[in-house]
């Protein structure tokens, strides 16, 4: 068996091998690409709320705690204060609470994780478990060796001699523009 049959079986085998993982490692770098133009892990959720206010201000912690923690099971009390322009402020997990004390309405935000993008984005960081790095790893020696398989696999017009020199010199030359004289 020459050596060109060989390429194409392995090139084959472990091209279907990483379409999964690649999926994914696209996805989230094209979210993650634009993560100054919107959060790729998170959104913003804001709703209306009514809190019955023991008598204050001041309100202690103990007393709005419960109060705070009866909007929903995700929330979480860390602090409060009064603001300078007299509205109760308060910190929750992933988010806070602007409450009018006179009238007990208030806004609620909070982080919301986007579904499916979160754990994306956190495998394409390598933020998980440690072992995902050299799944990671992995990954990328596989992606190494189908792009330089990819190369001595056709011959003739179609070869890299003849066509795929002018593809590879392109897709050298566009990062190195970059590199050049954009960082």
């Amino acid at each position: 068996m020459n050596w060109r049959k060989w390429l194409r079986i392995l090139h084959r085998d472990f091209g279907y091998f990483i379409v999964g993982i690649t999926l994914i490692y696209a996805i989230s770098g094209i979210l993650l690409n634009h993560r100054n133009d919107f959060n790729p892990d998170f959104r913003i959720v804001t709703q209306n709320v009514k809190i019955d206010l023991p008598p204050g201000p001041p309100f202690s912690e103990q007393a709005l705690k419960p109060l705070i923690e009866n909007i929903g099971d995700f929330v979480v009390f860390k602090r409060a204060y009064m603001t300078k322009h007299g509205n109760l402020k308060v910190f929750i997990h992933n988010g806070e609470i602007l409450i009018h004390p006179e009238t007990g309405e208030g806004e609620l935000e909070y982080l919301q994780k986007r579904i499916v993008f979160f754990e994306m984005n956190m495998l394409h960081r390598v933020a998980t478990h440690r072992s995902w790095k050299w799944v990671s790893d992995a990954l990328m020696v596989i992606l190494i060796f189908v792009t330089i398989s990819g190369i001595f696999i056709l011959k003739g017009r179609n070869g890299f001699m003849r066509r795929g020199v002018w593809f590879i010199v392109a897709g050298v030359v566009i990062p190195l523009v970059y590199m050049i004289f954009l960082i």
